[in-house]
């Protein structure tokens, strides 16, 4: 009998020991994941932040919860017809008859002044000392220069509340970055003086004004004459109630991020849409590399871009783009 109670002990010391692995194993386990969670979440907002067409790429999930759906190429996708019979593909529309200028939709609000120029128009934000878009419409005729750069940098006297003036961006550090670009608009010489204006113009960091926005804007430009229209709204992203300002005077906030959205349309009836997010420093990648919706944007900006579209077409160009429209 004594020998048998031995035997029963000894086995139940093995059970135990055995328990003690699992657990141990469990717990080793459950620390891999938790490690892989952060590494991959990490990932994921360098990526989000440095190489957003590598998070699409990779990530696509992520990236359409974030607002940016993976590239939907017009020989990928289905063509389908809408109740309005227009036709679509990948982001691509035809058939679309725009009522108006296709410019941002102007809301009745406190601090939100609208100016029509000769070339663009803008709707400037006085508690922040800028305009929050400029949008102007660029064809390939536009495209033949008529003047010089005039550089007349001046206040905005149709800006009820004032401007910025040059004595606010002397020796700030920032460039006086254009927001509708000044050769958009060399067709005409009052056009281009317009530009001038200190209501077109943000506080951008000279490597980024000179970079980046600078090869975006050309690109735009070379779009324009691709395609025949682009329809252009760009401007700094005022999410925050308070920036870093400059200026002794007038306090012109100086943004973090920048955004530019174009609507193009073909010679051959085709429309496509695509944004742009850009931070507010020296910017390395290519241009693609900072694509978005224009979905996105407008999350960022509260702004409604096209809003003269039909809802069923606009919803269709802002919540994906096609890149093989746009970089061949």
């Amino acid at each position: 009998m004594a020998e048998k109670k031995q035997v029963k002990k000894s086995s139940t010391s093995s059970a135990k020991s055995k328990s003690g692995s699992k657990n141990t194993k469990g717990k080793n386990s459950v620390a891999k994941k938790i490690i892989t969670l952060v590494l991959t979440l990490a990932l994921i907002f360098v990526l989000y932040k440095y190489c957003p067409s590598a998070l699409q790429e990779y990530f696509p999930e992520v990236a359409q919860i974030l607002g940016m759906p993976v590239e939907e190429s017009s020989t990928a996708s289905t063509s389908s017809t809408s109740s309005t019979g227009t036709q679509k593909s990948g982001g691509t529309v035809t058939g679309v008859n725009p009522t108006g200028m296709l410019y941002p939709a102007r809301v009745n609000e406190p601090d939100h002044e609208y100016r029509d120029y000769l070339g663009y128009s803008l709707c400037y934000r006085e508690s922040y000392e800028q305009a929050e878009w400029s949008a102007d419409c660029l064809t390939r005729d536009k495209l033949k220069k008529v003047v010089n750069r005039t550089d007349d940098f001046r206040e905005d006297p149709g800006v009820s509340t004032g401007t910025a003036t040059l004595a606010d961006y002397k020796g700030s550090g920032y460039d006086r970055g254009h927001l509708v670009p000044a050769a958009n608009l060399w067709w005409d010489a009052q056009a281009m003086s317009e530009s001038f204006y200190f209501s077109n113009m943000s506080p951008q960091a000279g490597a980024f004004n000179r970079g980046m926005w600078k090869e975006l804007e050309e690109q735009v430009r070379d779009w324009a004459g691709e395609f025949g229209t682009v329809y252009i709204t760009s401007g700094p992203i005022l999410e925050k109630d308070n920036y870093p300002t400059i200026g002794k005077k007038n306090k012109i906030a100086v943004p973090e991020y920048y955004y530019k959205v174009v609507l193009a349309h073909t010679d051959d009836d085709r429309w496509s849409a695509i944004g742009f997010i850009m931070a507010n420093e020296k910017l390395e990648g290519e241009i693609k590399d900072y694509v978005t919706t224009v979905d996105a944007v407008e999350a960022r900006t509260n702004i409604d871009f096209f809003a003269d579209l039909d809802d069923d077409v606009e919803a269709k160009l802002e919540s994906t783009y096609d890149l093989s429209f746009w970089f061949k």
